[in-house]
């Protein structure tokens, strides 16, 4: 859409609070004041509440399982209809831009259509553990197939029981990913319930840490001082724990993801407490969790993170960290990625019912919309 007006909405601001205002769409970007003379539409937007797209900087769009069994038996084929449908479901969702936390080679990448999409490729894990000199080699395979970032499995999770703070990598390993990384120009993020791999971690550069779920507040402090973020990704254990006890999962995942649906709320307010940047992200890895990404809003805000503090989460804070300012915001010059809500996006019921969601926008053109 191009030279459009959007007039008498509740507009989101930089500072996370809604105003009635309008937007204006030209060429792709957000327009201002001087555009006003160049609008060939307006829409009369009364009712509507708008937002930048969000950013959603930990899902999984390639999967429609945990299970790396069942992914590795789909054909090439099956794996590209998988990413284009759960892109389009993500992108129905209000989510504009992605980081995929593993499993989203570039062939595949070219499925994701409107989304923009950053890279890991893989995951480095248990099975990598071999050694500084495999690593190194490791990181520079996954920059050499598309990679944009670098995703470290440094602790385990659900599935790890009492384990789960035991650290996968030694910390010459670990050091090891962080400097080959960063001589490559590569920022890591790193998956990360507690313990000493999540210190560690901070301390060797990661620019976030995901789950965090057992964060002390010394850690806390650390990730502050050292500009980190922390990807809490609540929403995922809440689904988790409902599967398994629905038994679409496996009945011994409950503990752990009970676990951590009881501690996650203190290490948020912690990473408040302590100035910790956050963004959003969901883990989202199943079919029926692509297009549900704004319950991690939800969760966050019933967590204890005020309303407009999440909704930054899940615009400019995601951008950031996605080294991408000019995203997650609605401002002259800044592509037009918007979200228009027919509710406010401050309520979590809103936020985890999709169909609140009735327009969205990339870049000026129009994606997607309910009627």
């Amino acid at each position: 859409m191009s030279g459009a007006q959007l007039e008498n909405a509740q507009v989101l601001g930089a500072d996370g609070t809604f105003r009635t205002g309008s937007v204006i769409l030209t060429d792709g970007a957000f327009g201002g004041e001087e555009d006003a003379a160049a609008v060939v539409e307006r829409f009369d937007a009364t009712g509507l509440w708008l937002t930048p797209g969000f950013v959603d900087v930990h899902t999984h769009l390639a999967w429609r399982a945990f299970d790396a069994a069942v992914r590795q038996r789909l054909t090439p084929g099956e794996q590209a209809r998988d990413v284009r449908l759960n892109a389009g479901r993500t992108l129905a969702a209000g989510v504009t831009s992605i980081r995929d936390a593993g499993g989203l080679t570039a062939p595949l990448a070219q499925e994701v259509g409107g989304l923009r999409a950053a890279l890991s490729v893989q995951l480095l894990g248990a099975e990598d553990a071999r050694g500084p000199a495999h690593l190194r080699g490791r990181v520079q395979e996954l920059a050499d197939a598309g990679a944009a970032w670098i995703k470290v499995v440094a602790t385990g999770g659900v599935g790890a029981g009492d384990a789960v703070l035991v650290p996968v990598f030694d910390e010459l390993e670990l050091k090891a990913i962080h400097v080959t990384a960063a001589r490559l120009n590569l920022p890591v993020m790193v998956h990360a319930w507690g313990g000493p791999a999540l210190t560690q971690a901070l301390e060797f550069g990661a620019a976030s840490i995901e789950h965090a779920v057992l964060i002390t507040d010394d850690q806390c402090r650390l990730a502050a001082d050292v500009g980190a973020f922390v990807v809490p990704t609540i929403w995922i254990y809440t689904d988790v724990l409902a599967m398994a006890a629905a038994g679409t999962l496996p009945p011994s995942l409950a503990p752990a993801a009970r676990r951590a649906v009881e501690a996650h709320p203190l290490a948020v307010r912690r990473c408040l407490e302590a100035g910790v940047k956050l963004a959003m992200g969901t883990d989202a890895g199943l079919d029926t969790q692509h297009g549900r990404n704004l319950s991690e809003l939800a969760c966050l805000i019933e967590a204890g993170v005020p309303a407009d503090a999440a909704l930054l989460a899940g615009t400019s804070g995601g951008a950031r960290l996605l080294g991408r300012r000019d995203l997650g915001v609605i401002r002259p010059g800044a592509p037009a990625d918007l979200v228009c809500f027919n509710a406010d996006p401050r309520r979590p019921e809103v936020l985890r019912d999709p169909s609140h969601v009735v327009a969205v926008y990339v870049r000026g053109e129009l994606l997607h919309a309910t009627s």
